[in-house]
């Protein structure tokens, strides 16, 4: 007898210590003894050690899944995870396997739906604080000395109470002996109950109360509505008259240039916004360079079909959030750049981009990211990973069916593990 035999010994003495371990339900430890046997059993007996290795593995699996129901009923998901991918290592029978799945798919989902972010409510104070801070001081005395009646009818805009807040708006700027901000005021509430008439007119009443140096982002603001109210009445060169003014108004900012490029993009006008929109960049300050303005021009060279500038434009804002830290992308620059790495090939860096955005704060994109996460993981062979997107988007589409549908279409056609 060899060496090996001499420390372990012969087949027979190795076939009864894995039968009494399996007679115990030491799964591990049978499975092992029962391997070591195999290396030396007849050919008659491989076929039924074989088997007992099978049982063992379905044996270690059944206790990981027993295991993760123990750690669940204790609110251990994290360990309730590992056990359960533990049991689909080693699991062969069919049952088993798709127990442990739908445990882990279960967790995927209740995963998801925890991370969603709940939106916050804003009391009435919290409401008025956040649109002082973006109130001019001129305008901020002015609201001041109407005090509680113009607040309210603030809260009212904000909570879409549009009729009741133009009501007040209205009897207020009737009173006053001096009425400037209070005409924005009047015509945004009309905005918002599609009186255009009146909005245009309230628009350029408050245009016209200003010094040539006053109003800031109201004065901006009134600019971009004119136009806006301009375009919708069918008088294009009246539109780019307003925005003009504002860029005329606004020397050296690159705000009236980046409006005016979204316009001339949102009319087609791709390469006239890709001029106008270089403009604002360069105007903006090279130490902050706003990404709002670099995301429009990089819309607006992947619209007039110049995919390599587009693709580095959107990068580079990419690489603005992650230098200070910020993970958190905007959707409207990562989801074009992941279409144009998609479209170029680089489904890796696509399939990235989704998974990114879906951890992101935006509820009503969750279910879409992990979908279209899961789908480029699935055709990169990535199945494990392209599974749990894809439980995760069910989980988060159950109020849109065809995205809902479409989803487990696809984890259906996934390979089994």
């Amino acid at each position: 007898m060899g060496l090996f035999g001499k420390l372990f010994g012969g087949y027979e003495a190795r076939k009864d210590k894995a039968d009494g371990l399996f007679e115990r339900g030491q799964f591990g430890p049978a499975k092992l003894a029962y391997e070591n046997a195999l290396g030396a059993a007849p050919e008659p007996d491989r076929a039924s050690l074989e088997a007992r290795v099978i049982e063992c593995c379905d044996g270690i699996a059944e206790g990981r899944i027993a295991e993760a129901e123990r750690q669940l009923a204790q609110e251990a998901p994290d360990l309730a995870q590992l056990e359960l991918e533990g049991a689909l290592e080693v699991a062969i029978d069919p049952e088993l396997r798709a127990e442990a799945r739908r445990l882990l798919d279960s967790l995927e989902r209740e995963d998801a739906q925890r991370e969603v972010p709940q939106e916050e409510v804003l009391g009435d104070d919290a409401v008025i604080a956040l649109l002082a801070g973006q109130w001019e001081e001129t305008q901020g005395a002015e609201y001041d000395r109407l005090g509680e009646p113009l607040f309210a009818a603030l809260v009212n805009m904000h909570q879409g109470e549009y009729e009741a807040a133009r009501k007040t708006l209205e009897a207020l700027v009737s009173e006053a002996k001096i009425a400037r901000y209070l005409w924005l005021e009047v015509a945004r509430a009309r905005l918002m109950l599609d009186d255009d008439a009146g909005a245009t007119e309230a628009f350029t009443t408050f245009l016209e109360s200003l010094d040539p140096d006053e109003g800031g982002e109201a004065r901006l603001s009134a600019h971009v509505e004119l136009a806006r109210l301009e375009d919708a009445a069918g008088d294009f060169e009246a539109a780019m008259a307003h925005l003009g003014d504002a860029v005329d108004a606004f020397e050296g900012d690159a705000r009236p240039y980046f409006l005016m490029g979204n316009f001339l993009r949102q009319k087609e006008l791709f390469d006239e916004a890709v001029d106008v929109l270089r403009s604002a960049a360069a105007v903006m300050d090279e130490q902050q360079p706003d990404w709002r303005v670099l995301t429009e021009l990089g819309l607006a060279l992947k619209d007039a079909e110049q995919p390599a500038e587009a693709t580095a434009t959107l990068e580079t804002v990419v690489g603005l959030f992650s230098q200070r830290g910020v993970v958190d992308f905007p959707a409207e620059t990562v989801i074009p750049l992941a279409e144009l790495h998609e479209a170029a090939g680089k489904l890796d860096r696509a399939a990235d981009l989704w998974a990114s955005l879906a951890r992101g704060g935006r509820r009503e994109l969750q279910a879409r990211c992990h979908r279209e996460a899961g789908r480029l993981l699935a055709e990169l062979g990535l199945n494990d990973e392209a599974r749990r997107m894809l439980t995760r988007a069910s989980a988060l589409a159950e109020e849109d069916e065809e995205l809902a549908a479409d989803v487990q279409e696809r984890l259906a056609a996934l390979p089994e593990v």
